[in-house]
């Protein structure tokens, strides 16, 4: 599908706007759409197929004749707060304009704010720039960036409006590094009740086996969990392939195949990937049966997770670990693992944010449903 997004600016002129048709841009050319950018300042440096300069010289002359061209052949036109704010009234009139004669594109107004409803521009009213955005174009269709906002423009406009939140991007807001960001993705972590890492080699005092114990236990008790072990063998031990073989057993006996992940098998794991699979994790998982420090606890804290590890020494001095008893069967340290992980509402608003908010599950949930929909005018 080919489809316009239109914004007073865009990157590298920096605002919340701005970044959103950024994004939107962005997922819209992942999922396989041409997508172009028109816009009055910025937009050298999008992820756009296409820019189109939108210069005020432009406006002031034959507008709806160069925009109705640069925009021949488009399914959609999106076009963010141009309809409902003041800013080029030129601009708003020419997408009028153009609705009322292109009916062979879809026109959509996303509405982020709303000049009609917001004190700040009282002094607008009477004007005639407020008559225009104050008043519904019947050929628009109507998307506005929260419930609050749909239900402003449904009592100031007298329109249907649905709202679609905004999203986050996790691989730039997190600074993954693209091997772990898609890996994340097309392995499902973003959406799995729990991501459980555990930064180690493969070597038998680890008890890599207790950790794909524990989460087949998760599983057991009706958790999404997957186990992320992010070595490789020793070259150093003749012993490490062995323990990787009977590791493999362990895991079919559990029927965890899909769950557990030994990612050296899929990536070179650097600093920069280390980093990324903590900032993807929402636990460290590290079983050890010893350990002359336990620095990964250390590097959990930096970025903010729990640390769930047993009660031995010197690992349960450490700063901010949390500790279970290293007699307990790998069935009690799940059902003890659940209830640490329901007490923290962090992890479930963290869960919450990247489940719902991601512009993946925003296209999923509401971008394409919205693209596949037959067009809704306001006639």
């Amino acid at each position: 599908m080919k489809i316009a997004i239109l914004h007073y600016s865009a990157p590298p002129l920096v605002g919340g706007v701005e970044r959103v048709v950024e994004e939107q841009i962005q997922i819209f050319r992942t999922e396989g759409h041409h997508v172009t950018l028109a816009c009055l300042e910025g937009g050298q440096e999008t992820r756009a197929h296409c820019f189109i300069p939108l210069s005020k010289e432009t406006l002031r002359h034959d507008f709806i004749t160069y925009l109705s061209a640069a925009l021949s052949g488009v399914d959609v036109v999106i076009f963010h707060n141009i309809g409902t704010m003041p800013f080029s009234i030129e601009l708003t009139a020419a997408l009028r304009s153009l609705a009322s004669t292109v009916h062979s594109a879809r026109w959509i107004c996303w509405v982020h704010d709303l000049a009609a409803a917001n004190p700040e521009y009282a002094a607008l009213q009477s004007s005639d720039a407020m008559a225009i955005i104050a008043s519904k174009c019947p050929d628009w269709e109507y998307v506005a960036v929260s419930e609050d906002r749909a239900q402003q423009v449904r009592h100031l406009l007298r329109v249907p409006c649905i709202a679609i939140p905004n999203g986050i991007c996790l691989s730039d807001t997190l600074n993954l590094c693209p091997q772990v960001a898609d890996l994340a993705e097309s392995a499902g972590w973003w959406d799995a009740d729990l991501v459980l890492f555990h930064p180690t080699r493969i070597v038998r005092r680890k008890a890599i086996e207790t950790g794909v114990r524990i989460t087949a236990e998760l599983i057991r008790l009706g958790w999404n969990a997957n186990y992320v072990v992010s070595g490789q063998t020793d070259p150093h031990r003749t012993d490490s392939a062995l323990y990787r073989e009977e590791l493999n057993t362990v895991i079919q006996d559990e029927k965890v195949e899909s769950a557990v992940w030994f990612l050296a098998d899929k990536l070179s794991i650097g600093a920069l990937q280390l980093a990324s699979l903590y900032s993807v994790s929402d636990a460290l998982l590290f079983p050890s049966l010893q350990e002359g420090f336990g620095l990964p606890i250390l590097e959990a804290g930096a970025f903010r997770i729990p640390a769930f590890c047993p009660n031995r020494s010197p690992l349960n001095a450490l700063p901010g670990v949390i500790t279970w008893n290293p007699d307990w069967a790998p069935r009690e340290i799940a059902a003890w693992l659940v209830r640490q992980i329901e007490a923290r509402g962090a992890i479930h608003a963290r869960k919450t944010l990247v489940r719902n908010y991601r512009w993946k599950s925003i296209y999923r949930n509401f971008l394409a449903p919205l693209l596949q929909q037959p067009q809704t005018l306001n006639r």
